[in-house]
C-alpha cells in the first residue's frame, strides 16, 4: 500500500495536467490587454496545440506547457523573447482565458472555426471589393472564405499587399481583422451593407467600399507561345500598314500628343487596376522627315518621362512598328474594329515575342504611329505574372480639334 499510494498521486497529478492542458488546447484570439489604465485591443490568434507548440498568426512562435504547481502557462521561443516566461492564469474556461505576465492582463476568447466559417459565409461579404481612397491610389479588398482576406493598396507604380483573417459577428454586427495592414485591423462595425456596398467604421477612420465586378471580360490571356510561330516569316492575305515612313510623318504633324489609360492585373481580384496615365507628345519634321515620341507617366498632378522614341534617316528606318519596338516573331492575325474610350478604329492585329514579353497591338490602319490598344504580358523571376493593358483614349490635335 506504500508503494502503490505515490503511484496513485502520481497518476492523479498526471491525469489532472493532461486534463487542464487539454483544457488550454486550441485556438483562442487575444482582443485585450491591460497594462494600469492603458487598454490595447491587439486582436491576434495564438494557438496552443496539444504537442506543445505556440502559433501565432499562422506562425510558429515557440513551445508552451502548462506548470500545475503554479497553474501557469510555461512559454519559450527562441523567435522573439517578449514570448519567453511565466504567465499566470487568473481564469479559464471553455470560451475565456485571462492570463497575467509582467504586469500586463491578457485577455483571449476561444476561437470556433466551423463557428466562424459558418458566420463568414452567412454574412455573404465574401468576394472584391473596391476601397474608397486618396486620388490616384487604388485599393481592393477580398474577403475570401473561409476566413481569410487579402488588401492590396497601390499608387504610382508602387503596391503594398496584406493578408490576414477576418471573423464577422452577426450578433454585434462587426467584423474583426486581423493581420499587419493599418487600413484593417481590429473590430470594426458594420455601419451599412448591401449586395454593392459596404461601410465599416473604425476608431480613427471609415471603410467605404463598392462590391468589384471582376474584369474577365476585359482580360484577355495571350496563350500563345513561340513555337506557335513560323521560324520564316511567311506571306499573309494582311500586310503592316504603317511601311510608309512619310504617310506617317504627314499624319502625326497634325497630332500634339497621344493620352492612354494604363492598367496593371491585380492576380487575387482578377481585375486591372488603373493609377497611372501615359502622355506621348510628338514632334514631327517633314523636311527630314523624322518623328519624336516623349513619353511621360501622368499620376495625380505628377508627371515624369520614362523613354523617348525616334524615327529618321537611318535610325528606325525599317521598324514598321515605331514607336514600339519589333517584335520577333509576329504573325497578323487579321483586320478588327475595336472600341477603347478615344473611339472605335479600324486595326491591324498583331502578335508577337518581345524578348520575355508576350506582346498584342492593334495597329490604327489609317493613323500611322498610333495604337488604339496594347496587352504586354510576361512572368517575373519569381514566376508571377505580370499583364498590362494601354487603350488609347484621347487624340490631341495641333488645331484643338
Amino acid at each position: 500500500m506504500k508503494i502503490l499510494l505515490p503511484l496513485m498521486m502520481v497518476f492523479a497529478l498526471t491525469v489532472a495536467v493532461r486534463a487542464q492542458t487539454d483544457k488550454i488546447a486550441g485556438s483562442w484570439m487575444m482582443f485585450r490587454a491591460e497594462t494600469g489604465d492603458e487598454v490595447k485591443e491587439p486582436y491576434f490568434v495564438t494557438d496552443f496545440t496539444k504537442d506543445g507548440k505556440m502559433v501565432i498568426m499562422g506562425m510558429e512562435m515557440g513551445t508552451w506547457k502548462f506548470d500545475t504547481k503554479g497553474n501557469r502557462i510555461v512559454m519559450s521561443s527562441k523567435v522573439d523573447k517578449d514570448f519567453n516566461g511565466e504567465s499566470q492564469i487568473l481564469k479559464l474556461t471553455d470560451n475565456k482565458l485571462i492570463l497575467e505576465k509582467d504586469g500586463v492582463k491578457y485577455y483571449y476568447s476561444r476561437v470556433h472555426p466551423e463557428e466562424i466559417a459558418r458566420e463568414n459565409k452567412a454574412s455573404h461579404l465574401a468576394g472584391n471589393w473596391k476601397v474608397e481612397s486618396e486620388e490616384n491610389t487604388t485599393t481592393l479588398l477580398k474577403f475570401e472564405l473561409p476566413d481569410a482576406f487579402t488588401l492590396v493598396q497601390a499608387s504610382n507604380g508602387m503596391s503594398d499587399k496584406f493578408s490576414g483573417t477576418w471573423i464577422y459577428n452577426p450578433k454585434e454586427k462587426s467584423v474583426i481583422f486581423m493581420s499587419f495592414s493599418h487600413l484593417l485591423r481590429g473590430k470594426m462595425p458594420v455601419v451599412e451593407y448591401s449586395a454593392n456596398k459596404l461601410v465599416l467604421q473604425g476608431k480613427d477612420r471609415t471603410i467605404q467600399a463598392e462590391r468589384l465586378k471582376e474584369s474577365a471580360g476585359k482580360i484577355e490571356r495571350l496563350t500563345f507561345e513561340e513555337e506557335d510561330f513560323p521560324e520564316e516569316e511567311q506571306q499573309s492575305q494582311y500586310q503592316l500598314p504603317w511601311q510608309d515612313f512619310d504617310e506617317m510623318a504627314s499624319v502625326l504633324k497634325e497630332v500634339a500628343s497621344l493620352k492612354y489609360t494604363y492598367g496593371k492585373l491585380v492576380n487575387e481580384f482578377n481585375t486591372l487596376k488603373y493609377t497611372n496615365s501615359i502622355l506621348s507628345t510628338i514632334k514631327v519634321d517633314t523636311q527630314k522627315p523624322s518623328v519624336e515620341f516623349t513619353n511621360y507617366y501622368i499620376s495625380g498632378k505628377d508627371t515624369s518621362q520614362f523613354s523617348q522614341n525616334y524615327k529618321g534617316g537611318l535610325n528606325g528606318r525599317y521598324n514598321d512598328f515605331f514607336p514600339r519596338e519589333a517584335p520577333w516573331p509576329y504573325r497578323i492575325t487579321g483586320i478588327e474594329k475595336v472600341t477603347v474610350p478615344a473611339g472605335t478604329f479600324e486595326c491591324t492585329v498583331v502578335e508577337g515575342i518581345n524578348g520575355e514579353q508576350k506582346v498584342k497591338f492593334w495597329m490604327i490602319n489609317n493613323l500611322p504611329g498610333v495604337y488604339a490598344k496594347e496587352i504586354i504580358e510576361e512572368t517575373d523571376p519569381f514566376d508571377n505574372l505580370e499583364y498590362r493593358v494601354k487603350e488609347l483614349e484621347k487624340i490631341n490635335y495641333r488645331d484643338g480639334k
